[in-house]
């Protein structure tokens, strides 16, 4: 008999890797705006949190500031976003939807709700705590992932720092 971590495993991996294909596909709301699923989320959540800057962006999609940054630029120039600035803080950089980043997260949902209608009917027909449940474990799974990849993160900058520290030093290269 399978233990219920190797079957849960299992379902993430396969939720991972049909989601990492689907994250490469880009997807055509409309005519003529194709967007990978990650960009149209980052509008999304742009949406629903106008004003939000880059740091918090970063720690809402779980994509590096870099990343997001770089991302918003395209997606502005697609004129989905704009940016500004509050008070005298130049640095610090904000975002909000336009009509057209509005029209495209509508077109969005519809999408959602012809393609995803025979998940979510299943999903629905649970009991809330069920979807409460489900909800949460997913919430603190993500949460541990988190933490767990900002480690190795560090770890492995770590291995780098302490690499080029002996490569300077010409001390032999160790098996770090």
């Amino acid at each position: 008999m399978i233990d219920w971590r190797t079957e849960f495993d299992e379902a993430l991996l396969r939720i991972y890797s049909y989601t990492y294909l689907d994250n490469r596909l880009p997807k055509e709301y409309l005519p003529g705006i194709a967007l990978l699923p990650r960009e149209m989320h980052m509008v999304e959540v742009i949406l629903h949190h106008p004003g939000v800057n880059t740091t918090e962006l970063s720690r809402i999609t779980g994509i590096p500031k870099g990343t997001v940054s770089k991302m918003a630029r395209q997606l502005e120039e697609n004129g989905l976003l704009e940016h500004f600035r509050r008070g005298g803080n130049l640095k610090e950089v904000h975002y909000r939807g336009t009509v057209l980043g509005r029209k495209v997260f509508d077109a969005h949902i519809e999408f959602h709700r012809v393609n995803g209608r025979e998940f979510y009917d299943r999903f629905n027909a649970l009991a809330e705590g069920q979807k409460a449940l489900i909800v949460d474990i997913l919430s603190r799974y993500a949460d541990y992932m988190k933490e767990y990849c900002d480690d190795r993160v560090t770890q492995n900058k770590n291995r780098t720092t302490r690499r080029r520290a002996l490569a300077k030093s010409g001390t032999a290269k160790l098996n770090l």
